[in-house]
């Protein structure tokens, strides 16, 4: 059983199914429906996308391939294609789009929904959880999942332990946008502008999301007007002037004045955790649907040895080793993110007249690649390192050399 039926929870019923276990999926919300979410997918996750069954649909809705990523430092601008993987592009869906195809591909495999459905709590029985109790009755399960989110109740019950925790640090607002003049070929822009963080991510055509990560001081000063303030602070950004020109918001503004940081032991005896319910961190890093789906294949893994006999403390043991593993290095790097501003402008010019010159700015592709580890933390030079590698197979080139 799963209680929470979103990326998270949808995308473990599909796996589950398709082994050809009993499946029920329990989520309170009517769907489709909205959600809070970063909304990007790297191209390393859209290639599970394409194993879940939904990548085809998400095409043909409209959204489109991102494949470059632009970065904006101050008025300085890297640029660069998408992360590596087999499709070679990126995807920012709707949440209301991929939720509900997650949902379809699932039912299509042999899972049981139910939607506007809410849990009340869990049964237990010889120390174990063994079902969850709706509108009073009983429901009885092997296991029980909780992919119900960061206000989790599974976690809430069980008093799931957490671990490497920072308090939230950043407000964060986002909307969806229509006619924001676009870029010629399609990409995530991230702008780091003193100690604002801008996001635009490109959904279908004439459709963006754009957010914006702020200081706590400047929350109150939103509140008042988010709207006005939001867009005021998003035309600043390099290039947004002319672009946001003729743009207009759809709907509301959404907005939370920070998102905790930690992780949490996610299993116990009859029970898990998966999403967010079993690790949260800022959206700075855009890695939340990517982090839920990746768990999601590790637990299906996991619960499917279980089912077919074997023990469920070493197994699940296995998984958490297996998660944490997978995702510290990205939870650490989210952390890093949170305090980091701008250099100072003075610190700057020296890098502005480097890219100003286009001779001294070619020069930076043969000086960068020798010197990661001068100036990357050793997480990052590896991950670099893989990246590097991916790259160069997806061009035919064989792997590369360890720096």
């Amino acid at each position: 059983m799963i209680v929470g039926g979103r990326v998270a929870g949808a995308s473990l019923a599909v796996l589950l199914a398709r082994q050809g276990r009993s499946v029920l999926v329990l989520d309170r919300e009517a769907h489709p429906s909205d959600t809070l979410s970063t909304h990007y997918v790297s191209a390393l996750v859209v290639d599970n996308l394409s194993r879940l069954g939904v990548l085809d649909d998400l095409l043909a809705a409209g959204f489109r391939k991102l494949t470059r990523t632009r970065t904006y430092v101050e008025d300085c601008v890297f640029e660069g294609p998408a992360l590596p993987g087999a499709s070679g592009f990126g995807l920012a869906p709707r949440r209301d789009v991929l939720d509900s195809l997650l949902q379809q591909r699932a039912a299509e495999a042999g899972a049981e929904l139910q939607t506007r459905t809410r849990v009340d709590g869990l049964v237990e029985e010889d120390g174990r959880v063994a079902g969850v109790v709706v509108d009073g009755r009983e429901i009885r399960a092997r296991v029980v999942v909780g992919a119900d989110g960061k206000a989790s109740k599974v976690a809430d019950w069980v008093g799931a332990e957490t671990y490497r925790e920072v308090p939230a640090q950043r407000p964060a607002y986002y909307g969806y946008y229509h006619g924001i003049a676009p870029l010629t070929e399609a990409a995530v822009e991230l702008f780091f502008v003193d100690r604002t963080v801008g996001f635009l991510f490109p959904m279908r055509p004439g459709e963006d999301c754009i957010a914006l990560e702020l200081q706590p001081e400047d929350f109150d000063a939103f509140r008042v007007d988010p709207q006005a303030v939001f867009e005021e602070r998003f035309r600043a950004l390099p290039g947004m002037e002319a672009r946001l020109a003729g743009a207009s918001l759809e709907g509301k503004l959404k907005g939370t004045k920070g998102v905790a940081n930690y992780l949490r032991v996610p299993y116990g005896p009859g029970w898990a955790l998966t999403g967010d319910a079993a690790y949260l961190k800022d959206p700075i890093t855009g890695l939340g649907i990517g982090d839920a789906v990746t768990q999601a294949f590790l637990l299906a893994e996991a619960l499917g040895a279980w089912l077919d006999g074997d023990d469920w403390d070493e197994t699940m043991a296995g998984y958490h080793a297996r998660r944490d593993e997978l995702l510290l290095p990205l939870y650490e790097l989210t952390i890093g993110a949170l305090d980091r501003v701008s250099p100072p402008s003075r610190e700057l010019d020296r890098l502005r007249a480097v890219l100003a010159n286009p001779f001294t700015a070619r020069g930076l592709s043969y000086w960068l690649p020798g010197n990661l580890d001068a100036f990357l933390a050793p997480g990052s030079v590896a991950r670099a390192e893989l990246f590097a590698r991916s790259f160069a197979e997806r061009r035919g080139a064989g792997s590369l050399p360890v720096a």
